[in-house]
C-alpha cells in the first residue's frame, strides 16, 4: 500500500475508477486528500475479509457500510448494499463481493 506523506497533500495518489467517485468522496472531506487516503485505507482493513455469513450483525455492518460508501463515492457499491439490505439473496450477496473486490484492488494498487 501507499504511503502517506502528509507534506504534501497533492502528492497523495486517490483511485481512479468508475466504482469510487473520488470527487464526491473529497468534498464529504473536505477536499482533504490525506484524510480521504487515510478513511480509504480503513476501509480496506476494515472490509476487505467481510464475510456476511457469519456476522452476528449483519443489519447494523451493512447500514454502517452503505453510509461509509456513500460518503466515500462509492456509489455502485452503496446501491447493492441497499438491495442486500432489502432482500439477502444470494444474487446481491455476489454483487457485493464482487463490487467491493473491485473496490478493495482498486484502493490496494494506488
Amino acid at each position: 500500500m501507499t504511503t502517506l506523506h502528509y507534506q504534501n497533500e497533492l502528492s497523495i495518489q486517490l483511485p481512479n475508477t468508475n466504482s469510487i467517485d473520488t470527487s464526491l468522496g473529497l468534498k464529504h472531506c473536505n477536499q482533504n486528500r490525506a484524510l480521504y487516503f487515510k478513511i480509504l485505507n480503513s476501509f480496506v482493513k476494515r472490509y476487505q475479509h467481510i464475510n456476511l455469513h457469519q456476522l452476528e450483525d449483519r443489519e447494523r455492518t451493512l447500514h454502517s457500510l452503505k453510509g461509509l460508501s456513500a460518503t466515500l463515492g462509492m456509489n455502485n457499491l452503496n446501491r447493492t448494499i441497499t438491495q442486500l439490505e432489502k432482500s439477502f439473496e444470494p444474487t446481491y450477496i455476489n454483487n457485493f463481493k464482487q463490487e467491493l473486490n473491485i473496490i478493495v484492488d482498486k484502493i490496494i494498487n494506488i
